[in-house]
């Protein structure tokens, strides 16, 4: 999957555009059509538009690859709990499962695990689970970019201020584009707008075209009162939100 595509999706999951998830993980699908990842993020789409029993068929399809394993038995759980009627032996099941993946749990499994845990809201749940990934692998970089966007959307001042450090950490010398979209919110609510645009600027020159980094863009002109640059991107925002179009990369 490209990290255009997994930054779309969870920027999309963040603004609750759960349409534009399905979507945009549908289009990652049309080139990897086996990838397990992005069958998972469609059908927490698919549940966050409480489309219940689909997200559940969706979800037991991929609930045993090891990558999904860990999410797809909670994103169940909570599938589960959303119900009319609650099936309690399904659960009672599900949680037995999830004590037991999580004996021989993979990085990787961790890792999603801790994406989908930070999307419900369970912040403090979401960076145990980072953490231990990162006792696994301290050089998985991901793992730093998920744990600065956690601290980024926290409540709580002092823990937001700390998330640079993480992402720093998660991007180094690469382009991470979710790296890089952490940082740039982080100078926005830091209201350091030109640094901020500055890194706008190196998804922008990599993909003109990715629709969260124009929204990023148009968000600091507005900030700025830059009225005439806030116009011209509103303008190519359109032009990427015609009719039967969602450009990723």
């Amino acid at each position: 999957m490209s990290s255009f595509i997994q930054a779309g999706i969870i920027y999309y999951s963040q603004e609750k555009y759960f349409h534009h998830v399905q979507q945009t993980a549908a289009v990652g699908l049309e080139k990897f059509s086996n990838d397990p990842v992005l069958k998972f993020f469609k059908a927490y789409g698919v549940l966050k538009e409480e489309h219940i029993q689909d997200a559940i068929s969706d979800l037991e399809s991929i609930r045993h690859h090891p990558d999904v394993s860990l999410c797809s038995t909670m994103a169940l759980i909570y599938a589960h709990k959303r119900c009319e009627i609650i099936d309690r032996e399904a659960i009672q099941e599900l949680e037995y499962s999830l004590k037991e993946i999580r004996k021989t749990v993979s990085g990787t499994a961790l890792y999603y695990a801790g994406v989908f845990l930070w999307l419900i809201g369970h912040h403090d749940k979401a960076k145990e689970y980072i953490d231990r990934m990162l006792k696994i692998s301290r050089g998985f970089r991901e793992a730093y970019v998920l744990r600065g966007w956690v601290d980024l959307t926290s409540d709580k001042p002092h823990t937001a201020k700390k998330a640079i450090e993480y992402l720093e950490q998660g991007i180094q010398d690469t382009k991470d584009v979710l790296g890089l979209m952490g940082k740039a919110m982080y100078f926005m609510m830091q209201q350091n707008y030109s640094e901020a645009l500055e890194v706008v600027n190196q998804i922008t020159v990599t993909s003109g075209s990715f629709l969260p980094a124009l929204v990023l863009k148009m968000q600091l002109f507005l900030a700025r009162q830059d009225w005439e640059q806030t116009v011209e991107m509103g303008h190519r925002w359109e032009n990427h939100l015609s009719p039967g179009r969602l450009k990723l990369q």
